[in-house]
């Protein structure tokens, strides 16, 4: 997103020309006896060329901040493509979105586009004429536009694997997919944690529901979820507590669950999610608490670049957190919903 306008030194010589002519005239003014009809002509010139100058550059400038403009979308486009492989074809689909863009351009803009490691980036130049400047034999101003973008990582398959749990309440994680052309959301995964005893804080048994990698398939969105059952029972069943705080699951018959007594066992008391920015802040990464407000990125809370541990809060206190596990993903494509701008 780096903007210059080459011509600076130009006007800079320009400008230290014009001054030193300001002190000449400074001079003819203080003669009485000068003819002020000679001095008047004198001052036409350099005073045109000043103004000219004004407005040649606010032209320029103005030229500047819309190829500015043009090379961000340019890269963004080319960046929906570019895997950190296929320069070609990022190049000429960057190519075909900036000719879109030519009658909004000078006429004798170059492009330029290289890649740096998965960076795909932009670069616009070209010369604005001038008018008044011409006054001066300044016949264009040069001016340039540069940008950078890059799609994350997308994860292709994730390995999530449990380390510790505890607390009074039921817990779902899931891995979730939407695939491509729905909007219907997949269950890949879950990871479960049950809650046996009410002894320690609650502790209980934990099941990953596949066990090993899990292969996501082509999707457009990838999310995890953490569904929360304050019972401390699976849907469909309501917990008791014996004198031991053992806890018992009774599974609430089908003939029955129409009653107002079993109304609440059918559903979630929470859920969490990472695309839902109003409860980013509920997940800890490597031990540090995401900010709320924020929708996760794939390659930075996924496991991408190395695996990660991460922990949920329920909901129940924020002095400890609830559900933990490591997550790795095996990030080999890109996703070109989430490109985004680095320069």
């Amino acid at each position: 997103m780096n903007t210059c306008i080459k011509g600076n030194p130009i006007l800079v010589n320009m400008m230290s020309t014009l001054h030193s002519l300001k002190a000449s005239f400074a001079g003819l003014l203080k003669d009485r006896g000068g003819n002020f009809a000679m001095v008047t002509a004198l001052i036409a010139t350099p005073l045109l060329l000043a103004g000219g100058v004004a407005v040649d550059y606010s032209n320029a400038s103005a030229q500047r901040t819309n190829l500015q403009q043009i090379a961000d979308a340019t890269a963004l486009e080319g960046g929906k493509v570019f895997d950190g492989s296929n320069l070609a074809a990022a190049t000429t689909t960057a190519q075909a979105f900036l000719k879109g863009y030519s009658s909004q351009m000078p006429g004798n803009v170059t492009s330029t586009m290289t890649a740096d490691g998965r960076t795909f980036k932009v670069a616009l130049n070209a010369s604005v004429d001038t008018s008044l400047m011409k006054i001066a034999n300044y016949n264009s101003i040069s001016i340039g536009a540069n940008a950078a973008a890059i799609s994350p990582m997308k994860p292709q398959k994730i390995t999530l694997t449990p380390t510790n749990a505890q607390g009074f309440w039921y817990k779902v994680v899931s891995i979730i997919v939407v695939r491509p052309d729905t909007t219907d959301e997949v269950v890949l995964g879950t990871y479960t944690y049950q809650p046996t005893t009410q002894n320690d804080s609650g502790q209980g048994t934990k099941v990953m529901n596949p066990s090993g990698a899990i292969d996501l398939g082509k999707y457009t969105k990838l999310v995890l979820k953490m569904d929360i059952k304050t019972d401390g029972c699976p849907l469909g069943a309501y917990a008791t507590v014996n004198s031991k705080k053992d806890v018992t699951c009774n599974v609430i018959p089908a003939k029955d669950k129409n009653k107002s007594q079993y109304s609440g066992y059918f559903s979630y008391n929470n859920t969490l999610r990472t695309d839902n920015p109003a409860t980013s802040n509920y997940l800890f990464v490597d031990g540090k608490q995401m900010p709320q407000g924020i929708n996760f990125p794939l390659e930075k809370y996924f496991g991408c670049a190395k695996p990660q541990s991460h922990a949920w809060e329920d909901g129940g206190g924020w002095d400890r957190q609830d559900i933990f596990y490591t997550i790795s993903s095996d990030c080999t494509a890109t996703d070109s919903n989430y490109v985004r701008l680095t320069q």
